[in-house]
C-alpha cells in the first residue's frame, strides 16, 4: 500500500510540474504574441503617418515628392523621406532643405534616427539611422525616373512604399529599391512575420510572410496594378 501511495504522489508531482510548464509556456507565448502585435501596430502606424504626409505634400504641391531631390546640376541632395519632414507632425524645424542631407547645416538631423522611418532598437549602432521604409522605383512605378508624379497618373492599388530590413541606407539620404532589385525575401518584413506596404490611396496593408512574391509584385507598376484587385489578391494574406 505504501508503495502505491508513493507512486500516486510521484504521479501527482509530475502532473503538477507538467501543468506548471504548460502555464508558463502558454504565458510566454501570449506575451510574445502581444509584443509582436504591438510591434506590428507601431510599424503600421508609422506607415499611416507617412501616407498622410505624402498626401499632404500632394495637396500642397499638386505632386508627390520625387524619390531624389537634386540641385541645379543634377547632383543628389536628399531623399523623399527628408522632403516629407515639413508634412509630418512636429517636424517643422529650421533645416536647410536646399542642402545635402548630411551638410553641416543638417548635422544634427543626420546623426539622429527618425522613428517614422527607422524601426531598429539596437542601442546607438549605425543601424538605428538606417531606414526600414523605402520607395519602389523604376519604370512604371510611382517614383519613375525620380520624377514627381501626380495622383491622377497612378492607380489606387499601386504600392508606393514598402518595408525592408537592413537597408543600409540612412533615412535622409537618396536611396530606395529599384523594381528589378526587389528580393523575394522582402515578404518576411523586418521580423519574419510579414511586410507592411503603402498604396497610392493611403491604405496600409501588413501582409503575412507566406504571401507569394509574384502576387505582391503585381502591384509594383501602374500597368500591372490596374489589372488586379488588391483585396482579392492580397486580402487573404492581410494581417489585421
Amino acid at each position: 500500500m505504501a508503495g502505491k501511495s508513493r507512486v500516486r504522489r510521484l504521479i501527482g508531482y509530475v502532473a503538477a510540474l507538467i501543468a506548471v510548464g504548460v502555464l508558463v509556456g502558454g504565458g510566454f507565448f501570449m506575451i510574445r504574441s502581444a509584443r509582436r502585435a504591438a510591434w506590428r501596430a507601431r510599424r503600421i502606424n508609422s506607415f499611416r503617418q507617412i501616407a498622410l504626409a505624402l498626401h499632404n505634400h500632394h495637396d500642397a504641391s499638386k505632386r508627390f515628392p520625387p524619390a531624389v531631390r537634386t540641385d541645379e546640376l543634377g547632383r543628389p541632395l536628399s531623399s523623399w523621406r527628408f522632403l516629407l519632414l515639413p508634412f509630418i507632425e512636429a517636424m517643422m524645424l529650421d533645416w536647410d532643405y536646399n542642402a545635402r542631407w548630411n551638410d553641416p547645416a543638417n548635422r544634427w538631423l543626420a546623426s539622429s534616427p527618425f522613428h517614422a522611418y527607422c524601426f531598429s532598437e539596437r542601442g546607438d549602432s549605425a543601424e538605428r539611422l538606417h531606414t526600414n521604409v523605402v520607395a519602389i522605383t523604376g519604370p512604371g512605378t510611382a517614383f519613375e525616373d525620380d520624377r514627381a508624379s501626380r495622383i491622377g497618373e497612378l492607380t489606387s492599388d499601386l504600392i508606393m512604399v514598402i518595408e525592408i530590413a537592413d537597408s543600409g541606407i540612412h533615412w535622409a539620404e537618396p536611396g530606395d529599391l529599384h523594381i528589378d532589385e526587389v528580393p523575394e525575401s522582402i515578404t518576411s518584413g523586418i521580423d519574419g512575420d510579414g511586410v507592411c506596404v503603402l498604396f497610392v490611396d493611403g491604405t496600409v496593408f501588413c501582409v503575412s510572410h507566406d504571401v507569394p512574391f509574384n502576387d505582391l509584385k503585381k502591384f509594383f507598376t501602374v500597368e500591372s496594378a490596374k489589372k488586379y484587385d488588391r483585396e482579392e489578391v492580397l486580402g487573404p494574406y492581410r494581417i489585421k
